[in-house]
């Protein structure tokens, strides 16, 4: 179970610096078609936790990437092994606020193996789209 978490108190200022920082992390890659930022950033909930939850201090950053045709990913987008029906999971570093690290992990979705649809509809009232 999660454990209770504090949000930052200026949701606005931290979708603002995540979304530019996000941005020049995509910045040189010509493999993506579409990013999205889902759940708690894309929600305005983005905070620290009272206790570690899975080895983090506080939200991550969810990244959809949609992968362009015949694309792969970065080589230095590092991938967890694990897939799923709509993606599969890299890491792709932190995002720094406050003097607080927040992982970014990149959901990856390639449309000639993914089902795109359950993504869309994963997203659906719950992203912000960043490119």
């Amino acid at each position: 179970m999660k454990p209770k978490k504090t949000l930052y108190s200026d949701q606005a200022d931290v979708w603002s610096k995540a979304k530019r920082h996000i941005e020049s992390v995509l910045a040189d890659c010509n493999c993506v078609s579409e990013a999205y930022v889902w759940a708690s950033l894309a929600e305005g909930k983005f905070g620290l936790y009272e206790k570690p939850y899975r080895n983090q201090a506080g939200s991550d950053i969810d990244l959809v990437v949609v992968l362009k045709e015949h694309s792969k990913p970065p080589e230095n987008w590092k991938f967890t092994k694990v897939r799923k029906a709509w993606f599969d999971l890299y890491e792709l570093g932190t995002f720094e606020y406050k003097g607080n690290s927040h992982q970014i992990d990149a959901l990856v979705v390639d449309p000639s193996r993914h089902d795109v649809d359950r993504m869309r509809k994963a997203l659906e009232d719950r992203s912000k789209r960043i490119k």
